[in-house]
């Protein structure tokens, strides 16, 4: 049987369970950026950085809505200084005592109310059930969905880090009591979710995800704050950045505001020549990478570190450089990686983002002593050596952050030359590197996982990435890798955004037939194709290998004499025209693949084939313009129509 609670009741309980605390911000706490997150723009306050960061950070709290501002928590309030998460409301209570300093608001209480739902009128339960939370102040169980899994589970492993609080104590000072039974709701995509309100949260649960993420906390602030995406929500789209080459920034440096580029892929700083013996700093011989830093970051770009080259005293495998590193040797290599942390996130570098090693699963016989990729990789192991790998992360990741909470840790971009799912002769070893990782543990240790995609130009105009050989079973070598990695994330319940961090389009050995043979003007439509995959795709960036020419198989943006070639303008065309644009829609039908772009009151939409074929599809409304894939502009005709083939066309529509 069930009967309604008296409201008189349900108000007393809540007065009794007061918002949520954590202890006081010192003088020394930073705010906490997210520079590396498409959209995100603002930071979490010094006085509630380590509030957030101590008590479940992104999870519980999500990324910030706005900056710290003065606010009302509830009409009739005074003013006080609050900022909004996606997921709640953190509040500035100065005059409290220390640990009542920061509280949260009752964002479960406020998203009903708004939605005009009154908790104390709905149904109620008529007492405990076995194996789960019994609430007799709001009479509702909490429970598991499955064995071991499920909101109990989850509400009893979480809770505000509050000394002299009992466990249950300080779950309920997160989450506060249930105000509804566990029931099935509708979901933002119209699906039914199995959903239990509370105070302070909404608990909802997903059965099809992996263990860790079964369970997840329901978007309340942006839901409150008018912020919520709809079930077609938009992607922010993603950064597009550029590599240059050690040496080569002053040559170059110029180019990056042209672009409009946000980041620059550097390699990089080498262990070797700062610590050539324990303990020991030569940072002297760093000098022209600090020129280099301090000339990117005055551009306007991020810069993204790689950190390689172990000294000859911390070498596991005695002649690699650039293998892995002797186990008694890590609590050296962390502090390094602190000192280095500490030393340029400061003005005039402002580097954020650690990049440990390039194309890790490689294994050292193949590369040579001191190359700049390679080689953790180990052929001998099931893992491939990525459990070595992980224990260096597990080394490293505490000390950067550390020294730079807002520090972005990212995997050594992965050569990833294989599938080891297929059955092939011989095995794919190296595949098995990333699952080694995350099998020791190392998911929890890396902020960004990073992959390298080239696929290689060829005379027929058939996509060239769907075309890669050993990755063509899965879409392609960009998407096929990314899909793979994915997989093994979800297997290992990680979730952690992807990037494509080296990648473009190649001329075979720099073969002399590709530049009479369209090579460079397909590289610009390639580019185009990257750029709209990357966005549709979900990946946190794509890095294009190198600004500076003429590159790696011919694969740079400037040509020998650093003047542009094709993809320099379609790069400079995609990063003006779509700057600050979201990605709205897109897909493949057949041979036509197009996606769609949102800016103010313009959309973009971009259309091609993956082969040589023509298609003719109706005009989008309010087309105004048609541009190539090189930014030349054309009017629409008048039959309201739009026919393309391999090359890239945008049109442009103003709703």
């Amino acid at each position: 049987m069930h009967r309604t609670l008296p409201l008189a009741l349900l108000i007393f309980t809540l007065l009794l369970t007061a918002s949520p605390t954590a202890a006081a911000p010192t003088a020394q706490q930073q705010e906490i950026c997210f520079p590396d997150i498409p959209g995100i723009s603002n930071c979490i306050a010094p006085e509630f950085s380590s509030y957030w960061q101590g008590n479940g950070g992104l999870p519980v709290f999500g990324y910030p809505l706005g900056p710290r501002a003065l606010g009302t928590p509830e009409a009739g309030a005074d003013q006080l200084y609050m900022q909004w998460t996606e997921r709640n409301r953190m509040e500035s209570h100065p005059d409290a005592p220390p640990e009542y300093q920061v509280q949260l608001g009752r964002m479960g209480a406020e998203r009903l109310a708004q939605i005009g739902r009154d908790p104390t009128t709905e149904l109620v339960e008529d007492g405990p059930k076995d194996g789960c939370l019994w609430f007799a102040e709001t009479r509702h169980n909490v429970c598991d969905q499955a064995n071991g899994l499920g909101f109990r589970s989850y509400w009893e492993g979480h809770g505000l880090k509050i000394d002299g609080m009992s466990a249950y104590q300080r779950s309920l000072a997160l989450f506060g009591l249930p105000l509804t039974s566990a029931q099935a709701e509708q979901s933002a995509d119209g699906e039914p979710i199995i959903t239990q309100w509370f105070e302070r949260a909404r608990f909802e649960w997903h059965p099809d995800k992996p263990a860790e993420f079964r369970v997840l906390l329901g978007l309340l602030g942006s839901e409150l704050q008018g912020a919520a995406p709809p079930a077609t929500a938009t992607a922010a789209t993603p950064i597009m950045g550029v590599e240059i080459s050690q040496g080569s920034v002053a040559q170059v440096a110029g180019r990056l505001g042209e672009l409009g580029i946000g980041q620059v892929r550097y390699n990089g700083i080498r262990w070797s020549d700062v610590e050539q013996q324990p303990g020991q700093r030569l940072w002297e011989n760093l000098a022209g990478v600090e020129s280099e830093l301090t000339a990117i970051s005055a551009a306007g770009a991020a810069p993204m570190v790689i950190v390689r080259s172990t000294p000859v005293w911390a070498r596991q495998v005695p002649k690699s450089a650039c293998g892995p590193i002797k186990a008694d040797a890590l609590p050296s290599f962390a502090t390094f990686m602190g000192e280095l942390a500490a030393r340029y996130s400061q003005p005039p570098y402002n580097v954020h983002q650690w990049e440990l090693g390039n194309e890790p699963d490689v294994d050292p016989g193949l590369v040579g002593g001191d190359g700049p990729f390679g080689c953790w990789g180990d052929v001998r192991r099931a893992d491939y050596g990525g459990a070595g790998y992980a224990a260096m992360l597990k080394a490293v990741y505490p000390a950067i952050k550390a020294a730079d909470p807002q520090a972005q840790v990212i995997i050594g971009g992965l050569l990833m030359d294989c599938d080891p799912t297929q059955d092939t002769s011989p095995p794919c070893l190296p595949g098995r590197f990333f699952e080694g990782v995350l099998a020791a543990d190392g998911g929890h240790y890396f902020d960004v996982v990073a992959y390298h995609s080239y696929p290689y130009w060829q005379t027929q105009r058939i996509d060239w990435d769907s075309q890669y050989p050993k990755w063509a079973h899965r879409g392609g070598v960009m998407l096929g890798k990314l899909q793979f990695l994915r997989e093994v994330m979800q297997r290992y319940g990680i979730s952690k955004p992807v990037m494509m961090n080296e990648g473009g389009l190649l001329c075979y050995r720099n073969h002399p037939s590709c530049g009479p043979g369209g090579f460079y003007t397909d590289q610009a439509n390639y580019l185009v194709r990257l750029y709209a995959r990357t966005a549709a795709n979900g990946l946190t960036g794509s890095i294009w290998y190198t600004l500076n020419g003429p590159g790696w198989q011919e694969g740079a943006l400037l040509d020998a004499s650093q003047q542009p070639r094709p993809a320099f303008q379609a790069y400079k065309f995609m990063s003006s025209t779509l700057k600050g644009a979201s990605y709205v829609s897109g897909g493949v039908d057949g041979v036509v693949e197009q996606h769609s772009f949102r800016k103010g009151d313009r959309s973009y939409t971009i259309y091609w084939t993956n082969d040589n074929s023509s298609a003719t599809l109706p005009l989008p409304s309010g087309a105004q313009v048609i541009y190539t894939f090189l930014g030349d502009a054309a009017s629409p005709d008048s039959l309201g129509t739009v026919t393309f083939s391999f090359d890239p066309v945008v049109v442009e529509s103003i709703r």
